[in-house]
C-alpha cells in the first residue's frame, strides 16, 4: 500500500506543479473560480482511497504530493494543510464506512463531499476581504462541493477503469476480489 500511495502521490505532485502557475493566478483573480480549479489537488488521493481501500491512503497518498510539490508551490510548508486536513476528514467518513470492500457509493459520496467542506473552510481563510460578500462565499462552496464531487466521480471510473486494464489490486483483509 505505501509504494502505490507514493505513486499516487508523485503523480499529483506532478499535476499540481504544473497547475501551480495556472492556479495561483486564478486564485489572484476569483476565489469563486479557484473553487473550481484548484480542487485537481484532491484527484490522485481519491484515486487511491477508491482503488486501495485500505485506512490512510486518503491522508498518506495527500501528505505525499504535499511533501513532493512543496518546492513548486507558492503555498510552500502550507500545502500539507492544505491537502493533509481535507484528507483526513474525508478519511473519518470512510473508516466510518469501514472501507468496505463494496462500499456504499452514499459513504464515498459523503466522504468527497466532508473533503470539499474542509477545503471550502481552509479557502475562506486566504479569500481577500476586500471580494468577500455573501455571493463569493455561497459560489466558493458550491465551487467546492461540485468540483470534489465530480473529482470524486472521475476516481470511480477510474477504479473502473484500471480494474478493466488487468490490474489487481491486494485484498483488504486477506480476502479475495
Amino acid at each position: 500500500m505505501l509504494l502505490q500511495c507514493a505513486a499516487f502521490g508523485a503523480l499529483t505532485a506532478v499535476l499540481i506543479a504544473a497547475m501551480s502557475p495556472i492556479t495561483s493566478s486564478v486564485a489572484l483573480a476569483s476565489p469563486v473560480a479557484y473553487s473550481l480549479v484548484g480542487s485537481i489537488s484532491s484527484l490522485g488521493p481519491l484515486v487511491a482511497a477508491r482503488w486501495l481501500r485500505a485506512p490512510g491512503s486518503l491522508v498518506l497518498t495527500a501528505l505525499v504530493a504535499g511533501l513532493l510539490a512543496m518546492p513548486f508551490t507558492a503555498l510552500g510548508f502550507l500545502i500539507l494543510v492544505a491537502l493533509g486536513l481535507p484528507a483526513l476528514a474525508g478519511e473519518l467518513v470512510l473508516l466510518a464506512s469501514r472501507f468496505s470492500t463494496r462500499p456504499r457509493e452514499a459513504s464515498w459520496y459523503a466522504a468527497a463531499a466532508t473533503l470539499a467542506l474542509v477545503l471550502f473552510a481552509i479557502s475562506l481563510v486566504v479569500i481577500d476581504p476586500a471580494v468577500m460578500s455573501p455571493w463569493v462565499v455561497v459560489l466558493t462552496l458550491l465551487g467546492r462541493m461540485l468540483s470534489i464531487l465530480l473529482l470524486a466521480a472521475v476516481a470511480v471510473r477510474v477504479e473502473k477503469a484500471l480494474a478493466r486494464s488487468g490490474l489487481r489490486r491486494r485484498p483488504v483483509g486477506g480476502g479475495t476480489l
